[in-house]
C-alpha cells in the first residue's frame, strides 16, 4: 500500500517544488499564489539551476524563511532540476509549479483532498485557465484548454494512456503526484527535452491510478519568453513527440479502446502541429524548414488537403512553398509575428 498522508497538521502532506532557472519576470506572482494556499499546510522548496539574474534573491525577499532554497551545484536542464525537486522533498505529495504558472486559491487543498479521499491514487491533475504576459486571459479559439469533462474521473491503471495517446492534456503546474510512484517509474526521463513531462504521465499512468479535477485551479501563462515558444525556430520538438506517439502506439496498443482511431487522430493532430510550424517557418523566412514540415505534415495526415483546399489563403502559400520554395519565403515572410494570421485551427474535421 502506498505511504498515507499525515494525519497531523503540523506536518505537510505536499512539497510545492519551484524549479527555476532565470525566471525573475514572472516569479514574483508565482511565489504570491503558492503563498497564498490556504487550508493544507505545506513545503515550499526552490531548486535554482544556476540563474544569472535576480531570480535568487527575489526568492529570498518575497518568500523569506518559508522557502528551501537549494542551488544545483551545475546546470541539470529542465529534467534534471525536476528530478533534484524530488529528490529533495521530504513530503508524500510533490506539486512541481513552473516559475511563470500561478496556482489559484484552493488548488492543493483540493489536490490534497483527492489524495486523501483515493488513497492509492498516483497523480491528481486539474483544468487550467491560460494568461498571456500581461495577466490577460486568452480565449479557448486561441489555445486550447485540456478538458476532460465537466465532473471528476479516476483512472484505474492502464486507462489514461487512452487520453495521452494523441495528446497532452495535463499541465505540469496543474499536477500533484504521489512522491512513492513517481520513484516506482524511475522519475523524469533525460533523455527527453520537450516531451518529458508527457513521457512521464505516460510511464506513471500504466501503474497507478489518476484523478481528473474539472474546476480550473492554475494559470498557465503562455508568452513569447516561454520554452514553448522557442520550440519554433526548429521542428525537434515535434520530431520529439513523434516518436514518443510511435512508442505508445506500439507499446500500449493492447490497452487502448480504439486503438486505430486513436493513431488516427494523433497524426492528424501531429501533422496540424507540423502544418502550423511550417507557416511559422515561411513567415520567418526560413524556406527549408517551411518546406520540410509541410511535407511531413501531409506525410502524417494526407486529409490535411482537405483543409488547405477550404482556405483558398493558406492554400496559396502552401502550393507557392511547395513550387517555389525562396520566392515563398520572401513573398509571405512576416517575421514580426510570425504564424499568427494564418494558423491552423487545432481541431475540427479534416
Amino acid at each position: 500500500m502506498p505511504t498515507p498522508l499525515p494525519t497531523t497538521t503540523s506536518t505537510p502532506p505536499v512539497t510545492v517544488a519551484l524549479p527555476t532557472y532565470n525566471g525573475a519576470r514572472h516569479l514574483a506572482d508565482a511565489l504570491r499564489g503558492i503563498l497564498a494556499q490556504e487550508g493544507v499546510p505545506f513545503d515550499l522548496l526552490v531548486c535554482d539551476d544556476r540563474s544569472d539574474d535576480e531570480t535568487v534573491s527575489l526568492v529570498r525577499s518575497l518568500a523569506g524563511d518559508r522557502a528551501r532554497i537549494e542551488i544545483n551545484p551545475e546546470r541539470l536542464g529542465l529534467a534534471g532540476n525536476w528530478n533534484r525537486c524530488a529528490a529533495l522533498a521530504r513530503t508524500p505529495l510533490l506539486a512541481i509549479v513552473h516559475q511563470d504558472d500561478i496556482l489559484l486559491p484552493g488548488h492543493l487543498a483540493a489536490h490534497v483532498d483527492a489524495f486523501a479521499r483515493l488513497p492509492g491514487l498516483g497523480m491528481a491533475i486539474s483544468a487550467v485557465e491560460v494568461i498571456d504576459a500581461a495577466d490577460r486571459p486568452i480565449p479557448p479559439t486561441v489555445i486550447e484548454r485540456p478538458d476532460l469533462g465537466p465532473a471528476e474521473r479516476l483512472f484505474p491503471p492502464p486507462a489514461f494512456v487512452a487520453e495521452l495517446a494523441h495528446r497532452n492534456p495535463v499541465r505540469c503546474s496543474a499536477v500533484t503526484l504521489r512522491a512513492e510512484a513517481l520513484a516506482s517509474i524511475g522519475g523524469f526521463d533525460p533523455s527527453y527535452r520537450y516531451a518529458v513531462d508527457w513521457e512521464c504521465w505516460l510511464r506513471l499512468a500504466r501503474r497507478w491510478p489518476v484523478c481528473w479535477l474539472p474546476l480550473p485551479s492554475v494559470a498557465v501563462r503562455w508568452h513569447p519568453d516561454s520554452e514553448t515558444h522557442r520550440f519554433k525556430r526548429g521542428s525537434a520538438d515535434l520530431d520529439e513527440l513523434a516518436l514518443l506517439l510511435d512508442q505508445i502506439h506500439t507499446l500500449d496498443r493492447p490497452s487502448l479502446p480504439h486503438p486505430s482511431r486513436s493513431r488516427r487522430l494523433a497524426h492528424r493532430l501531429l501533422g496540424r502541429a507540423f502544418l502550423n510550424r511550417s507557416l511559422d517557418a515561411l513567415h520567418a523566412g526560413d524556406a527549408p524548414l517551411a518546406l520540410r514540415c509541410l511535407r511531413r505534415s501531409l506525410s502524417l495526415s494526407p486529409a490535411l488537403l482537405l483543409l488547405l483546399a477550404r482556405d483558398p489563403r493558406l492554400a496559396a502559400q502552401m502550393t507557392a512553398l511547395s513550387l517555389a520554395p525562396r520566392w515563398a519565403s520572401r513573398r509571405f515572410r512576416h517575421p514580426d509575428q510570425p504564424g499568427q494570421a494564418d494558423s491552423v485551427p487545432t481541431s475540427g474535421p479534416a
